[in-house]
């Protein structure tokens, strides 16, 4: 939406030309709509308040502001105020505005004037859209006629129904209030409902002490239940005014207003006494949209655009806004269906109808009706969409469908307060027939809208959007900024049911008390006055305690250490062998040495293990020979076993504690080599706050103002006090002004710079670009954020509910999820892990192909060396035997060469 504060100067000339295009409409009626300009007709009652015509014409020239260039529709408005109950006046600028030439007319209308109006709209196929009288049409076709105003007749009876009303009185002051009663009596009696129902007309409502008492004198009942359906604001207020004058305003008096602007009217003395009132409210001032439109509202000049500049829209301002939309999205869809359904309309700056005459000529024989009215019509009961009155939607009988009314109620225990929903669906949408206020929430002050929310922009707490929404629509109000803060407001807009505007401080500071006693950044805002709330990374510390309130944290958080990322230690040749350390291999190889050594020796003292030689009985061997006894163990240790096995009770005894030596010492060895082999580690030389201590190669520092400054200035921990000493002192200064510069002096310091910061903010910035940092350690205290309100705000208790409740409910959580991890830009690894789980690569097992190399190698070495040795002592052993020996033995073949090896 366009934003007029900003472009003050560009537009004050053609806020201007539009004063001054008003003020020759009431001189002369009418004027010739501009070539390209879409002409609108208007007509207003010259005795209700401009409000209407001022939001119809500043939708208008936002709407030409922003479509200007020929980038969309614009409007050109022919405004009139008449006499509205008069048919010749209101027949006259009539046609006078036809003439002119229009597209469609929009204005108010009467029970007097309603059915000449309808007679010329349909005559001349003229569409008309009226604010008024929707609440007292029938569901009957009326040729041409939108009303904008929804039907809330039944609403009024549903809320009776619901409140269980056995009796009621029925004051109007108007006879479009009488066909009221008439619909509202109708149906209950058409639904067998049991009610008695006294009817009253009050035909001067600014003095109506005297009828007010008549009511209250003729019907002396405990319980009193009166249903007010006046004409205007104004006259509610009057009546309002003169209820507790006459001391109807106590406990027993219920009233239901039949207006759809209850929050625009004082009810502050009807909070006492005991006394309940209920009304109706169309527009919703908890919705973006219309917060958004209520921003620029407010700005506005009343001497420009008379009935602007509050923080509060009435209905008939919302509707003239809606029903701009609602012609804007008809022609719109008419252009895209047919791109030159209106290319012969307008000729030399004036529009022509039927090819033959300037506009819509009353006078004309025969009668020469729009031609594209028809068309029109129907286009504008197609539209649907979403506007400042709720869903914009019509039925075939040209009135509103699918909308709601929230249903509002003042009283002494419930104070200003929502309680339910109407639809015209479904009807009162909250079952419970007493209709009773939720406790949960406080009274509200309803007078003053708008709550004032301090923030500060850091991500991502809150930042900005851009500039431009999707659709080219420039960012204004709270949409220009985003974050976990502005949900978090969100969530307490809606469960609270209160504006907001956020409002981030200036100066870029969280809140210290500076010498003259007064305070900075958002607890500055809160003490002075100018907030109702400070939502952000706000720490709840005593000194801040002393001159604002605190809700329960809505994140735990803890001073945390942040150092630049270490480079992944790569995988060694030797890796397989890091599960143990050196000083356990060297164990385990003692181990096996000694297990040898000693089954060799009790196998040589043991007779079990002696075994007759053959051939020669008198000769004994033993099986486990130092070598056997080296394999034995070797062939236990690596899970394979041997041929070998203990016969003496001592042999066995050692065999059977070296197996479960093994298996406790593989088992161990496999679990930890396949997290060694399968897990990157990082090498982080500071891991806590002693670890910074104990070491002087690596500075540290803090932010030079806000709570983790204070968190050391005050702690009374050798550790943080040596810490502070250090950091107050160091030179070059190790403290920043700035989160910025802090993470900036990390990620350039080579790893010789660690800041410490606040834990969230340390683990988002990990998951942003180039993803360089890491939190390590635990957090050196226990804090929190907390939302702040001024010294006994009634907002207080509210959203200390509301808090826990998100809390509870997971909804904070889900939040802190959201923007610290689904948005993150570093991928799976959040960059607050110590590790990741990879796949394995050759380099983690390149040291056992080595070794598998090397084994082959020296076995083959070894083989060869065994052979040569063989086969030269066999020589020797030949050369020495007599010939007949030798030709003996040969003659048995290998004997010689076996009887050899085997001894």
């Amino acid at each position: 939406m366009f934003k007029p504060r900003r472009l003050w100067s560009q537009l004050w000339g053609l806020q201007g030309m539009y004063l001054c295009f008003f003020l020759h409409s009431q001189a002369t009626g009418s004027s010739y709509p501009n070539h390209g300009h879409i002409p609108i007709g208007t007509l207003f009652n010259m005795d209700a308040e401009p409000v209407s015509r001022s939001a119809l014409m500043y939708a208008i020239s936002t709407n030409n502001e922003l479509r200007k260039g020929g980038k969309g529709i614009t409007f050109n408005m022919l405004s009139d105020d008449v006499d509205i109950d008069s048919n010749f006046a209101v027949t006259s600028k009539l046609c006078a505005q036809m003439s002119s030439g229009i597209f469609v007319m929009y204005g108010s209308t009467s029970q007097s004037t309603f059915k000449t109006l309808q007679a010329y709209s349909a005559k001349f196929n003229m569409p008309f859209i009226t604010p008024d009288l929707s609440g007292t049409i029938h569901k009957e076709h009326q040729p041409q006629m939108l009303f904008a105003k929804p039907v809330y007749a039944d609403a009024i009876v549903d809320l009776v129904k619901g409140l269980n009303w056995r009796r009621l009185d029925y004051v109007y002051d108007n006879s479009e209030g009488l066909l009221r009663v008439q619909h509202v009596y109708d149906r209950l009696k058409r639904e067998q409902y049991g009610i008695e129902i006294g009817f009253r007309r009050i035909e001067q409502v600014e003095s109506a002490h005297e009828d007010l008492r008549r009511l209250d004198y003729l019907d002396r009942e405990k319980m009193r239940n009166i249903v007010l359906d006046l004409s205007s604001l104004n006259a509610y207020a009057a009546l309002l005014r003169q209820i507790p004058e006459v001391g109807m305003n106590r406990h027993g008096y219920n009233y239901i207003l039949g207006t759809l602007d209850m929050l625009s009217l004082d009810v502050s003395r009807f909070l006492h006494g005991g006394v309940k009132v209920y009304g109706f409210q169309l527009v919703d001032v908890s919705r973006r949209q219309v917060q958004t439109f209520l921003e620029e509202w407010q700005e506005l000049e009343p001497g420009i655009w008379p009935g602007a500049g509050t923080n509060l829209l009435q209905t008939d301002a919302a509707l003239s806004v809606d029903m701009l939309h609602t012609i804007r999205a008809a022609l719109t869809a008419m252009i895209k269906e047919q791109r030159d359904v209106f290319h012969y309309v307008f000729r030399r700056g004036k529009m022509y109808n039927m090819n033959k005459t300037i506009g819509i000529q009353c006078n004309s024989n025969p009668p020469l009706p729009w031609m594209h009215g028809e068309q029109i019509y129907r286009a504008l009961k197609q539209v649907d969409f979403d506007g400042l009155t709720g869903h914009i939607q019509f039925d075939e009988f040209g009135q509103r469908a699918n909308y709601s009314l929230d249903i509002i109620t003042a009283g002494l225990d419930t104070g200003l307060a929502k309680i339910g929903k109407w639809h015209s669906r479904y009807g009162l949408l909250d079952n419970d027939q007493d209709l009773p206020v939720d406790p949960i929430y406080p009274q509200q002050n309803y007078t003053e809208w708008r709550k004032v929310v301090t923030t500060i922009l850091e991500p991502p707490f809150l930042m900005l959007r851009g500039n431009v929404e999707e659709d080219g629509s420039p960012l204004i109000g709270n949409g220009r900024y985003e974050g976990y803060a502005k949900d978090l407001a969100m969530e307490i807009e809606k469960r609270l049911d209160i504006d907001y505007i956020l409002d981030p401080v200036t100066d870029g500071e969280y809140g210290r008390e500076v010498e003259n006693g007064s305070w900075t950044g958002m607890i500055g805002q809160l003490v002075s006055g100018k907030a109702d709330l400070a939502i952000g990374p706000l720490t709840i510390t005593a000194a801040r305690e002393r001159v604002v309130d605190f809700t329960k944290p809505f994140m735990d958080i803890g001073i945390s250490i942040m150092t630049l990322k270490p480079e992944r230690q790569k995988a060694g040749l030797f890796s397989f062998m890091e599960p143990f350390s050196l000083s356990l291999w060297v164990s385990i190889v003692i181990a096996y040495v000694t297990i040898s050594l000693t089954i060799f020796i009790v196998s040589r003292f043991s007779p079990y293990e002696m075994k007759e030689h053959a051939p020669y009985l008198d000769h004994f061997r033993y099986n486990f020979t130092l070598c056997n006894s080296f394999w034995f163990a070797m062939g236990a240790l690596m899970l394979q076993g041997s041929d070998l096995c203990p016969r003496s009770i001592a042999g066995r005894i050692i065999g059977g504690v070296w197996w479960f030596f093994v298996l406790i010492i593989i088992s161990s060895y496999t679990a930890n080599l396949a997290a060694f082999l399968t897990v990157e580690r990082m090498l982080q030389p500071v891991q806590s706050a002693d670890d910074l201590v104990k070491q002087a190669e690596i500075s540290y520092g803090i932010l030079e103002t806000g709570a983790t400054r204070v968190f050391f200035e005050e702690s009374n921990v050798t550790t943080y006090k040596m810490m502070w000493s250090y950091m107050s002192s160091a030179s070059p200064p190790v403290m920043v002004s700035s989160l910025q510069q802090g993470v900036h002096r990390v990620q350039n310091s080579g790893g010789k710079y660690v800041f410490l910061l606040e834990s969230s903010t340390n683990e988002y910035i990990n998951n942003r670009l180039p993803c360089n940092t890491v939190k390590v350690g635990p957090n050196l205290n226990l804090e929190g954020f907390g939302i702040a309100t001024p010294h006994g705000s009634d907002l207080k208790e509210s959203v200390n509910y509301v808090t826990l409740k998100l809390k509870e409910d997971g909804t904070l959580h889900k939040m802190k999820q959201t923007w610290w991890e689904e948005k993150g830009e570093c991928g799976v690894d959040t960059g607050n892990k110590e590790s990741k789980k990879r796949s394995l690569s050759l380099n983690n097992v390149a040291g056992v192909f080595l070794l598998l190399i090397a084994g082959l190698v020296v076995a083959i070495g070894t083989g060869l060396i065994e052979a040569h040795y063989i086969k030269t002592q066999y020589l020797k052993y030949v050369s020495t035997l007599d010939s007949r020996c030798l030709q003996h033995e040969y003659s048995n073949g290998n004997g010689i060469l076996n009887k050899y090896i085997q001894s």
